[in-house]
């Protein structure tokens, strides 16, 4: 297993190769990124060589391999999707954010990442502009089987898919009361005059009003 220090080389090689659009990386450049000496990036990226994960050309600098790659990745997705979950959910700062993600990074699960992923209605970059990369499983929903939480009939039931919102009250108050993505919710009934929508979460009986009840997007099951 890698160590987190591994990891954070091999990320810091992926995001210097994105800015630059140069495939092969110096060393000197990964020693300023991440602020140590040249002779212990040497040692590190020859050890990562060794192990599969980079290839290492002395006096040229380093590639990563496609192992490499998806490490990288991986990390880099775990670390956006953390800082726009910060962002977006929490109301942190950006800085904050930043410097939240990079606790979390390299601990928290791929299963929990996909969750608040879906919660956030799967962004495509995080708080800078940056791309997140593609995880290994389907990166959106399929439009044609979400709908949304109103659109149910009476009687009818779901899974709910994700929430459409980027007003960081609205998602926390229906993370709150326990929509989330993978929860089964049941239409019962509708109250008139615009009244709220009576459902069935799981267990749980909530009156939810119809503007709230409308960022809820569920698959029909």
């Amino acid at each position: 297993m890698l160590s987190e220090n591994a990891e954070d080389y091999l990320a810091c090689i992926w995001d210097l190769g994105q800015r630059t659009g140069s495939e092969i990386i110096k060393t000197t450049a990964i020693a300023a990124k991440l602020k140590l000496s040249p002779a212990s990036v040497t040692e590190m990226t020859q050890k990562l060589a060794a192990d599969g994960y980079l290839n290492y050309e002395r006096y040229k600098g380093v590639t990563l391999t496609h192992k490499g790659k998806k490490v990288a990745e991986r990390i880099k997705r775990k670390h956006r999707l953390l800082e726009r979950f910060f962002c977006d959910v929490i109301g942190l700062r950006r800085e904050q954010s930043h410097d939240e993600a990079m606790k979390l990074e390299h601990t928290v699960s791929d299963e929990s990442v996909e969750k608040l992923n879906q919660i956030m209605n799967y962004p495509k970059v995080c708080p800078d502009g940056d791309p997140i990369p593609p995880g290994d499983g389907p990166l959106d929903p399929d439009p044609d089987l979400s709908i949304h939480l109103t659109d149910l009939d009476e009687g009818e039931k779901g899974i709910i898919t994700h929430l459409t919102c980027d007003e960081t009250t609205k998602i926390k108050r229906l993370i709150s009361m326990g929509f989330v993505p993978g929860r089964s919710v049941a239409l019962e009934e509708r109250v008139p005059m615009g009244g709220p929508l009576l459902v069935q979460l799981d267990e749980l009986k909530v009156a939810l009003a119809r503007d709230c009840a409308s960022l809820v997007m569920v698959r029909k099951c």
